[in-house]
């Protein structure tokens, strides 16, 4: 592992920026944030080469870019496509071609989600088959992220834990509304393999930080689960009544039928010795 690059970080003011950025902090790494406060604007893809190229000409180190910011609303996605294929690919290869040039990094978080939801578990090496805009986006943003051989993509699953307001994550999402006597209806046909969101930012941190990891990583949690069963653990775990958690269908959803079935695997042995121990880009 090396920490003698500069790194870059996207997406500061999300759920998973805001841990990337307290694990960076933990240990002792500075880092840049990029976001619309530095004009940086990933709805606007070629306004962002002049930007990075000033960013990256004032570095006393190879740039190291953790890409974490993203269009990730499924409903948005799907009722603006252009805007999603704008944020999520054409930004990310403008970026991958900066750094590039710069003799820099660029690793890409992505999603579960670029995967069909028929063959689960899905290991590294299966081929991405999406079947919503947000998945077809960052499956597009993954391949101009490969095209460069020093490029790493990071898939992570849905994400739970705590967040810094409250209001982000899948267990906060349900502890809110519980606390708020609100009925919830969540999937029972949808699965994942969720991880702690503290946990994905300690080790897209350690993969990152390591220059000799290429190519395709998944950060699968520690097991199989519906929303549904996720929600109610969460409530249990937190002292509530899990009782106003419905059961629900994903095929009661409008728009594009979500996957069945996303659980992720890695082929990687070291991955999965971290997985024993143990979003929303997800």
């Amino acid at each position: 592992m090396t920490s003698d690059v500069s790194v870059l970080l996207t997406g500061t003011t999300g759920y998973l920026g805001h841990e990337v950025a307290a694990r960076l902090e933990a240990l002792g790494i500075a880092f840049a944030g990029l976001g619309r406060a530095e004009g940086f604007d990933l709805g606007e893809p070629f306004s962002l080469e002049e930007v990075l190229d000033q960013v990256v000409e004032g570095l006393d180190a190879p740039p190291l870019l953790i890409h974490l910011a993203a269009m990730s609303r499924m409903d948005e996605c799907e009722a603006e496509p252009e805007r999603a294929f704008r944020t999520n690919a054409e930004a990310t290869g403008v970026l991958a071609s900066v750094l590039a040039r710069s003799r820099g990094r660029v690793v890409y978080v992505s999603t579960d989600l670029v995967f069909d939801g028929e063959n689960a578990p899905y290991t590294d090496d299966d081929e991405p088959r999406p079947t919503s805009i947000y998945g077809k986006s960052k499956a597009e943003g993954e391949r101009m992220v490969l095209a460069d051989s020093s490029g790493l993509v990071i898939r992570i699953p849905l994400l739970f834990g705590p967040s810094f307001d409250g209001k982000r994550g899948a267990s906060d999402t349900v502890l809110a509304a519980l606390g708020d006597a609100r009925e919830l209806r969540l999937f029972t046909d949808e699965w994942r393999t969720p991880l702690s969101v503290r946990e994905a930012a300690e080790q897209i941190v350690a993969l990152a930080l390591d220059s000799t990891v290429t190519g395709i990583r998944h950060l699968p949690g520690p097991e199989r689960l519906s929303r549904h069963e996720l929600g109610v653990r969460s409530a249990e775990e937190a002292g509530l009544d899990p009782g106003a958690i419905l059961e629900a269908s994903r095929l009661e959803m409008p728009g594009p039928r979500r996957p069945c079935d996303v659980s992720l695997a890695t082929t990687m042995s070291d991955q999965e010795g971290n997985q024993q121990d143990d979003e929303e880009v997800g």
